[in-house]
């Protein structure tokens, strides 16, 4: 098994991981009408998306491979943005229209997804580890915002397992961005992937737990 089958396979079990923790918020939602749970299933399953998409790219050996970073990058950036507002202090007052704006950045994100074939490749280093890095930032925000709080305060497994979730999240995702500018970027790879996969575990752990 050479390095990129390997990388695939990481990049596959954490697009299932994810998927398990979409279908599980979709399926409290349905019990309970929660839209803070339809916006974490709708969130995760962008990034799914995300996922699926990238490995369809790495075996389309053509240039419009990288492509797929562009909805990649942007779709978890606007994923886990959505986490993060629903987190804010007293977002209970606007879960409808986050909910509504949530739903409407998907579109924009499928819209993206669709013009894939024909986007140009991320140009320069730069803006790929900008786009890349934010993913993180955003993840660190959710960890410092709301669950590193609501451990402390209530110290709940749930609690517990989502801020260890983000952490390594944003960890990984801060691991991963290091490979651009690195001469050897395979460990970064591994490192930043499989921290991220850990992360999500625990995020599926926290919704069977809670």
């Amino acid at each position: 098994m050479n390095s990129k089958e390997i990388t695939d396979l990481i990049i596959a079990f954490q697009a299932v991981i994810t998927l398990f923790i979409s279908m599980r918020a979709f399926y409290l939602y349905f019990k309970t009408r929660s839209n803070v749970l339809f916006i974490v299933g709708l969130s995760m399953a962008v990034i799914v998306v995300g996922g699926i998409a990238g490995l369809i790219g790495d075996f389309l050996i053509t240039s419009s491979a990288f492509n797929t970073f562009w909805f990649r990058y942007i779709g978890q950036i606007v994923s886990y943005l959505f986490v993060f507002f629903i987190s804010l202090p007293g977002a209970e007052r606007h879960m409808r229209s986050l909910k509504r704006w949530n739903l409407t950045a998907t579109t924009f994100l499928v819209i993206l997804l669709v013009l894939t074939p024909v986007l140009p490749p991320i140009p320069g280093v730069a803006l790929t580890e900008l786009l890349s890095g934010a993913r993180g930032v955003v993840c660190l925000a959710v960890f410092f915002n709301y669950y590193f709080v609501m451990y402390a305060m209530k110290g709940t497994r749930f609690s517990f397992l989502m801020c260890a979730a983000f952490l390594l999240i944003a960890t990984g995702i801060a691991v991963y961005t290091f490979k651009f500018s690195a001469p050897n970027p395979l460990p970064y790879d591994y490192v930043g992937d499989s921290t991220r996969a850990v992360g999500l575990v625990l995020m599926l752990a926290a919704f069977f737990v809670g």
